[in-house]
C-alpha cells in the first residue's frame, strides 16, 4: 500500500466511525478536537508559526460552527449553550486579530468544562437507558 492509499483508508475509516456515533459521542468528539486545535494554536503562537496559528484557529472555528449546528434548539438550555459557543468564537476571532494567545486559555478552560459536563450527561443517560428493575 502506498502512503496515499493508507491516508485514504484512514479518512474512510474516520468518516464511517463518525457516522455511527451517538449525538453525545459526536459532541464530545467535536469538543475534543476543538480543545486539540486551541492547544495547537497556543503552541503555534509561542513558536511564531503564523501559518499553523491561522490553520488551527480556522479548524477550531469549524468545530465550533459544527457544534452550533448540532445544538438541539428545542432543548432546555440550548440558548445558553449557543451563547457560550458564540462567546468562544468571538475569543477565537479576537485571537486571530491580535495574534496573541491571551484568550486561548479562557477558550480552553470553557472547552474542558463543556467536555466534563457532556461526559456526565453521557453517563447519566447511559445509566438511565441501561438500568432496569429486572434481574
Amino acid at each position: 500500500m502506498t502512503t496515499i492509499d493508507i491516508e485514504k483508508a484512514i479518512k474512510i475509516y474516520k468518516e464511517a466511525s463518525a457516522s455511527t456515533l451517538s449525538m453525545m459521542e459526536y459532541v464530545l468528539l467535536l469538543l475534543n478536537e476543538l480543545q486539540k486545535n486551541v492547544q495547537q494554536c497556543k503552541w503555534a503562537i509561542a513558536a511564531g508559526d503564523s501559518d499553523e496559528r491561522d490553520r488551527s484557529l480556522q479548524k477550531a472555528q469549524d468545530f465550533l460552527f459544527e457544534l452550533m449546528t448540532t445544538t438541539d434548539h428545542e432543548a432546555e438550555r440550548s440558548d445558553l449553550l449557543m451563547v457560550i459557543y458564540v462567546h468562544m468564537n468571538q475569543c477565537l476571532v479576537e485571537t486571530h486579530m491580535t495574534k496573541t494567545d491571551e484568550l486561548l486559555g479562557h477558550v480552553e478552560e470553557m472547552t474542558v468544562q463543556l467536555i466534563a459536563s457532556w461526559q456526565v450527561a453521557k453517563q447519566v443517560t447511559r445509566r438511565r437507558n441501561f438500568t432496569t428493575d429486572r434481574l
